[in-house]
């Protein structure tokens, strides 16, 4: 896995944005080259680059991408431009797929501009899949129109968090699961593939439902029809709601619950599911079991198939 990320935080005299970081509209955030399983077992080639953008409109609760966002709108040319660049490092040699992910909404008009679009999809021609990350909102015309410019196939990422209909309310994300079917059927009927992202574990769960309501949620995004289904380590460091953090209704993500969900969702038929190991190492609190721990979620995302659980005689995990 080869990979670049910001790294340097902005000053600021807002308490609360202390921790942005600074970033130039015309590079990319960071970018990524890893492999992931497809539909049919195939280990897929994936590039992803960070692009930066506009911040998000919505304030989902659990939500630290702002960190890496612009305060104002992106300038038209700026994603064009970072995508090229991105691009210029992998030479003649362009994975399968590519993963455009802005910390925001590739459809919203502030952080990607719509006459960027053309360009965009031209540079994205050597691509067989492109995936994009929007809320259900602002998939729309756009969305399906950007999709007919494409020569490969598009894919696009929800976040979902969770599909209890009373957490996601409290979640400040402005959707429903109404919004989201709808959204679902529309990309469906338009032959663009669904990711879902989930959050492990779900906020306002007590720990002996956690693995249960995940569950539940993996089969209902599976109904909507997903391909891929990646849970997310729910990070709170630099979450919207800091009061929350201390909170009795929220249990902080540990690798152990995070183990159990996934063993227990990996076998779902007809969806990929996998395990977002970005700052995975943060959860490893054993240096004894933690490393090999990893490395079994990673061997389970690539292959499908379980691993044997791997119980530690240091923590007792």
């Amino acid at each position: 896995m080869t990979s670049t990320h910001p790294t340097k935080p902005a000053p600021s005299s807002d308490r609360d944005r202390v921790n942005k970081f600074s970033v130039d509209p015309w590079q990319p955030n960071g970018w990524l080259q890893e492999e992931e399983r497809g539909l049919d077992g195939e280990r897929i080639p994936i590039l992803t680059i960070f692009l930066t953008g506009a911040e998000c409109p919505f304030k989902c609760i659990f939500c630290d991408l702002w960190r890496q966002t612009l305060d104002g709108p992106t300038p038209p040319g700026a994603i064009p431009h970072q995508l090229a660049n991105g691009l210029k490092k992998l030479g003649k040699q362009f994975p399968k797929g590519i993963k455009l992910y802005n910390a925001s909404n590739f459809f919203d008009p502030v952080a990607v501009p719509p006459e960027d679009d053309p360009e965009i999809a031209e540079l994205l021609r050597p691509f067989a899949k492109v995936t994009v990350e929007s809320h259900p909102r602002f998939i729309n015309k756009r969305c399906f129109e950007f999709a007919d410019r494409l020569h490969g196939s598009l894919e696009v990422a929800i976040g979902l968090e969770t599909a209890d209909p009373d957490i996601l309310s409290q979640l400040n994300k402005q959707m429903s699961l109404a919004l989201v079917e709808d959204c679902a059927a529309d990309l469906r009927a338009a032959n663009i593939d669904i990711r879902i992202f989930l959050l492990v574990p779900p906020p306002y769960v007590s720990l002996d439902k956690i693995v249960a309501s995940i569950r539940r949620s993996v089969t209902y995004a599976t109904d909507l029809g997903a391909t891929h289904i990646s849970l997310i380590p729910t990070r709170t460091r630099y979450m919207h709601a800091t009061n929350l953090q201390e909170s009795k209704d929220f249990d902080k993500p540990c690798l152990s619950v995070i183990e159990e969900a996934f063993g227990q969702c990996l076998a779902t038929a007809g969806v990929v599911v996998s395990v977002d190991l970005w700052d995975i190492k943060e959860l490893a609190t054993c240096s004894t079991c933690g490393p090999s721990r990893i490395d079994r979620l990673h061997t389970m995302n690539l292959t499908g198939h379980q691993v044997t659980r791997i119980h530690c005689p240091v923590c007792m995990s």
